[in-house]
């Protein structure tokens, strides 16, 4: 064997062996996942927005407050007040409020509590006393239960009831959503960690769901008016104006839900590259 066969074999088995270079582990995308999780946010945001807006009678109330209807109510008063010698207009919209509140939470069909009558006896007297005149534990009473019956006759009205059970059934189907909802989402999270895919799933999911709170708040902003429809046009009004301020807080949720989720999937893919 020459010289050069046995340097060749000499290094040959000097050479370590080769080393298996580990698989790597491809990240694997859910679209699905995303898709499903972007409905359900949908879902979400619009059944607690219209719980906390249009179906919540201290909300509802304050939007009342500054349509006819409330002015309507606070004139009357004021005006009452005039022929009692308290001018200055003392009853105002967060006065009128809490009696708004009370009359929407009957037309719910839920139980009502005495309205704290404490503001609306403070801006009288307040009133009274800088025109000079004495506001007496009788007069506020008799104001109190004024304010009172024209809140229960401004929604007794036949336009009003009909409003109004549409707006419990309305509010009956918008709870039921509201729990089946919830219950897919804890459903679907458990999913998600059981595939480790949870915050994969949960920046898109909450952009794109905030994206499509946005186009529906936007198209039914839109055709509102002609959904709504009552007898008389202040009713409709009425209804459109609360409708519309509802809408308006649940788009701006979504907005802020795809600025979320935007962060939350940059964040997820900056961790992932590192």
């Amino acid at each position: 064997m020459s010289a050069e066969s046995r340097m060749a074999r000499y290094h040959f088995a000097d050479e370590e062996p080769p080393q298996q270079q580990p698989e790597l582990t491809t990240y694997q995308r859910r679209p699905a996942l995303a898709r499903w999780g972007a409905f359900l946010v949908l879902l979400l945001t619009i059944t607690v927005g219209l719980k906390l807006t249009v179906f919540n009678a201290t909300y509802t109330a304050g939007v009342v407050s500054r349509s006819t209807v409330g002015e309507k109510v606070i004139n009357r008063l004021n005006n009452d007040l005039s022929d009692l010698g308290v001018t200055g207009s003392p009853v105002t919209t967060s006065v009128i409020q809490p009696y708004l509140a009370q009359g929407i939470t009957q037309l719910y069909g839920q139980s009502t509590t005495t309205v704290d009558s404490t503001e609306l006896t403070n801006a009288i007297s307040a009133q009274a006393s800088s025109a000079g005149v004495t506001a007496s534990s009788a007069l506020t009473t008799q104001v109190a239960k004024q304010a009172q019956k024209l809140v229960t006759q401004a929604f007794q009205t036949s336009a009003m009831q009909v409003a109004a059970a549409r707006l419990q059934r309305a509010r009956q189907l918008n709870f039921y959503i509201l729990v089946a909802t919830l219950l897919l989402l804890v459903v679907t999270a458990i999913y998600a960690l059981s595939v480790h895919h949870f915050l994969g799933s949960l920046g898109p999911s909450l952009a794109l769901g905030g994206v499509l709170t946005i186009v529906v708040g936007l198209v039914s902003w839109l055709g509102l008016p002609l959904v709504v429809t009552s007898t008389t046009g202040s009713v409709t009004a009425l209804l459109t104006s609360i409708g519309h301020s509802s809408l308006g807080v649940i788009m701006f949720v979504g907005g802020a839900e795809l600025i979320l989720g935007l962060l939350v999937l940059l964040g997820h893919r900056t961790f992932r590259r590192s």
